[in-house]
């Protein structure tokens, strides 16, 4: 089994990693996004902004998002939690999806999460919401991006391997990249849809 340990840098002190901690998540982690400090940059060192924590989000293939801070106080560890996402039933059977991608949104502070279940959601990390989840893709969403003033959403579907080369054989999943301009379904105390669980 692989290891599940993150390192976690200073950018400006690359010699040795500033905090080493073992993943929240079970599985295979896909995916890693740190949380931007509110003027679109991404926090690489463990501070508080604006009376806010900040950390950043791991996705695994077990269907399973965890968000983590990286004050290592206990306190603020306590705050960090996992999720359970991209799952469906269908006919009393529960199928999880991988998620793949994770993006941050610059200004919000909300996240995007992109699934093997062709599905793309936006999440409300402080508050433990589902803000909105877009209409089902064609094929499994392997990435996710904001651009950098958050306007729009850049979603890439393309098989993913979850079922090794046969599955690439008989899912005939055409690559495709879009870019959708996103509303408020971005923004904090949008709409709630979903709790997370």
């Amino acid at each position: 089994m692989a290891s599940r340990l993150f390192h976690i840098y200073d950018i400006r002190k690359m010699d040795k990693a500033a905090q080493e901690r073992e993943s929240s998540l079970k599985y295979m982690t896909r995916s890693l996004a740190c949380m931007p400090d509110g003027q679109g940059q991404s926090i690489l060192i463990p501070i508080i902004v604006s009376d806010s924590l900040v950390g950043y989000a791991t996705a695994s293939v077990e269907g399973r998002i965890a968000v983590e801070y990286f004050d290592p106080h206990p306190s603020t560890q306590e705050k960090k939690y996992a999720f359970k996402c991209h799952r469906q039933t269908m006919n009393d059977v529960d199928h999880v999806w991988p998620v793949n991608s994770l993006a941050f949104h610059p200004k919000y502070n909300t996240f995007a999460s992109a699934g093997s279940d062709g599905t793309v959601s936006i999440w409300d990390h402080k508050v433990k919401k589902r803000l909105r989840q877009y209409p089902k893709y064609p094929g499994p969403v392997a990435s996710v991006a904001f651009n950098c003033d958050g306007t729009k959403i850049a979603v890439g579907i393309s098989y993913t391997w979850d079922e090794g080369e046969q599955g690439m054989k008989t899912q005939n999943v055409t690559p495709w990249i879009g870019v959708k301009t996103v509303g408020d379904e971005v923004k904090v105390g949008f709409i709630i849809i979903n709790t997370i669980e």
